[in-house]
């Protein structure tokens, strides 16, 4: 994995991402019905202002100002803002007014003649012409087109609204409040719905990465840690959640109503509307530029994160060291330039983040300070404009305005997102030991997928995986290590360089050497923690390559010199990952680790919660509790690596004697730590540079292996006093 900015031209990792929604699509679906329903009752309430400003500036009526609208849509006029004359100031041509003569400047009357009278004939949904005086000296009967039915349900609607102009002014409030709690609860399921959405979207992504993360090879840890694993685990995919709810709240719900804005101030003027696109452009590529940046910023501070966390756990895993060695001075300083790191650039993303805002803001003041002077030519100049209409298109514009504002840091939350996304992609993308689904997948619902798959280390190294893998059967025969050569990566010489070793079922085999010799590595090997780039490992002649992990690794048991306590019980902890282990069978395996006493001594006996790591525990406890659950497994292999370093001395000899019975039981590989463990072993391997120097017993190699004559004279072994029969092991 690398930590490189991968180059993306756009949010295109994000919207990869996106496609955890596609399980939750009918919240989703249901979220975007609520956002068209909240847009809808936001332009209604805009839509609102025109009769309202109609009776407060003209006087007119509700139905008066609805049956004007459909008079000049039907004859294909403007008619003056006049409550005593219908007065005609333009006329389309190729349109009903036009044909029958009408001429800007005229007056109208018909019915009554009156304003109303006048008005309502011509827009009475019944009439196909109207007998119209002109200028009351001329009459003419215009042919009259029919009424659009929306226009139809719109009188009807508007005959309702009172005539006097508090009463039409407070019925249109009353309208307006009704749209607006109808718009707020529809907004509260909306956000809430796209927050689900968005919530068990990232609760996959996590699943789906961290059961990616159990089986991505060794190889990976050992040059990367965990540390980076954790944050993009956690912080990432929290980045990335912030992302889908923004996507499914703030980018549906914001552009929606800019849209049926945009739509009602086209109804109002098409002309001046369509001049603000000419500002679009623009608007975009500086939200884009903007949106460059950030993502750069984001990205660089996910990593400055994960440098922290790596930081903080290394310190508190080592917290004795540090304490031991006064480095508390040097821990703080080196904490202190990774948060530098990381602050700096969290800063970088507040300084883009802030300027966006001005920017747009001042960008809007240019485009509607230009819209302003283009209204006003065509309300004074023209008159193809009236001002309602213009006040009614500038808080249109003024939505349309606040909408891209919150589109622009809508863009820099997506571009943090993107960021997120492409390092979780990362590690998803990591080759892994075998492809399994997600247990409760909600894309396919399949269940797990036992068929392993091809090694990270195979694509490496040129092996080819067999087409189908056979469950390997208990040991029946032998192991055998057929001229081994492994290199770790960048590493300048080999760790183990053409080694054999065949072992017998029901043998046991110390593997002695210096530090760095290769033992922990021929080991790691068995149970395909590693491959090797050359040779092979057979069980019974069963290349392990060609097995299934499942079958491989189910009869092996490792107990390593780290003892490794998980969170639960210390029942949990002896039947790991057998949550329905009998009881009786746990306490069998404790009492041969000569756990059993300590455990009773615990509050709640087996049952006792055991906190991170353990901590509650002495080393040597901890030691036992390992030992019991490799006992507990009953594999056919077992592997000891340096099992009892951290055993105390009270209790050591019973422990190695637990130890002793389990060698004998099963095939075994013991990396030696103590004297009393190479005695107990059949035969004894000799390591050196990645190479098996000497093969025996303890007598023999002592007389014609020069290995381990140094190793027993000067580094792992020392002599007992001489009143003392019983050999005495030095603390390695």
């Amino acid at each position: 994995m690398t930590n490189d900015p991968r180059k993306r031209k756009s949010t295109s990792d994000f919207w990869r991402a996106c496609t955890f929604l596609y399980p939750y699509r009918g919240i989703v679906l249901a979220s975007v019905g609520c956002a068209f329903f909240v847009g809808l009752a936001f332009t209604g309430g805009l839509g609102s202002m025109m009769p309202i400003m109609r009776v407060l500036l003209n006087h007119q009526t509700i139905p008066g100002w609805v049956d004007m609208q459909i008079a000049e849509r039907r004859l294909g006029v403007t008619l003056a803002d006049d409550n005593t004359v219908v007065r005609v100031i333009r006329v389309a041509s190729d349109k009903p007014a036009a044909e029958a003569g009408i001429r800007p400047g005229d007056v109208l009357q018909a019915g009554q003649g009156d304003v109303g009278s006048t008005l309502a004939t011509i827009a009475s949904p019944d009439a196909s012409t109207a007998a119209v005086r002109i200028d009351n000296f001329r009459s003419t009967d215009v042919s009259l087109p029919r009424v659009p039915r929306y226009l139809v349900h719109a009188r009807n609607i508007g005959s309702h609204f009172p005539t006097h102009p508090v009463k039409a002014i407070a019925a249109v409030f009353a309208v307006i409040a009704t749209l607006a709690v109808c718009s707020n609860v529809i907004k509260f399921f909306q956000e809430y719905l796209s927050d689900k959405a968005a919530v068990l979207a990232i609760q996959d992504i996590r699943r789906r990465l961290y059961d990616h993360v159990l089986h991505i090879p060794m190889s990976h840890f050992g040059s990367q840690g965990t540390s980076d694993v954790t944050s993009r685990l956690v912080q990432d995919s929290q980045e990335l959640g912030q992302g889908f709810k923004t996507v499914l709240g703030q980018s549906i719900q914001e552009p929606i109503k800019a849209m049926f804005a945009f739509g009602l101030a086209l109804w109002v003027s098409w002309k001046l509307t369509l001049f603000i696109v000419i500002f679009a452009p623009v608007m975009l590529v500086i939200i884009r530029k903007f949106g460059k940046k950030m993502r750069r910023a984001s990205r660089a501070a996910l990593v400055s994160s994960a440098s922290m966390l790596g930081q903080i756990e290394g310190t508190l895993i080592g917290i004795r060291v540090v304490k031991g060695a006064t480095a508390e001075r040097f821990e703080r300083r080196r904490y202190m330039r990774i948060m530098k790191r990381l602050v700096d650039e969290q800063l970088r993303m507040s300084r883009i983040d802030a300027f966006s805002a001005p920017t747009m803001e001042t960008l809007t003041l240019l485009v509607v300070g230009s819209i302003v002077l283009i209204a006003s030519y065509m309300v004074e100049i023209s008159g193809t404009l009236k001002l309602p209409g213009f006040i009614l298109i500038m808080a249109c514009l003024g939505g349309i305005g606040d909408s891209l504002r919150r589109v622009s840091k809508v863009n820099n939350v997506l571009q943090k997102s993107n960021a997120a996304a492409a390092r979780i992609f990362e590690v998803l993308e990591l080759p892994i030991e075998r492809t399994r689904a997600l247990a409760g997948d909600r894309s396919n619902g399949r269940a797990l997928d036992e068929a392993d798959s091809r090694l990270a280390s195979e694509a490496e190294t040129g092996h080819e995986s067999p087409p189908h893998r056979v469950k390997l059967p208990p040991i029946a025969r032998e192991v055998s290590f057929q001229n081994i050569i492994f290199s770790y990566p960048n590493a300048p010489s080999p760790a183990l360089n053409d080694v054999s070793l065949t072992v017998p079922k029901g043998q046991s085999v110390a593997v002695v050497g210096r530090n760095g010799s290769g033992k922990t590595t021929l080991l790691a090997l068995l149970p395909r923690f590693y491959d090797p780039q050359q040779g092979r490992i057979r069980i019974d002649g069963v290349d392990v390559r060609n097995a299934t992990l499942r079958s491989l690794r189910g009869q092996i048991s490792i107990v390593t010199q780290d003892s490794v306590i998980f969170p639960g019980t210390i029942a949990d902890n002896i039947a790991y990952g057998q949550p329905l282990a009998d009881r009786e069978a746990i306490a069998a395996a404790a009492k041969r680790a000569f756990a059993h006493d300590f455990i009773l001594e615990k509050p709640q006996g087996y049952d006792t919660l055991l906190g991170e790591l353990g901590g509650q525990l002495s080393g040597g406890q901890k030691q036992r509790i390992c030992i019991a659950r490799a006992i507990f497994r009953k594999a056919s292999i077992l592997i000891l690596d340096e099992a009892t370093s951290q055993v105390d001395a009270e209790s050591e000899h019973l422990i190695q004697q637990a130890i002793e019975s389990l060698m004998h039981e099963r095939t075994t590989f013991v990396i030696a730590h103590r004297f009393s463990t190479i005695l107990s072993a059949d035969t004894l391997v000799v390591m050196d540079r990645g190479r098996i120097v000497g093969q025996g017993r303890h007598d023999e190699l002592l007389h014609n292996c020069e290995t381990y004559q140094q190793l027993y004279e000067r580094q792992l072994f020392t002599s007992p006093p001489a009143d003392d029969p019983t050999p005495v092991s030095p603390a390695v």
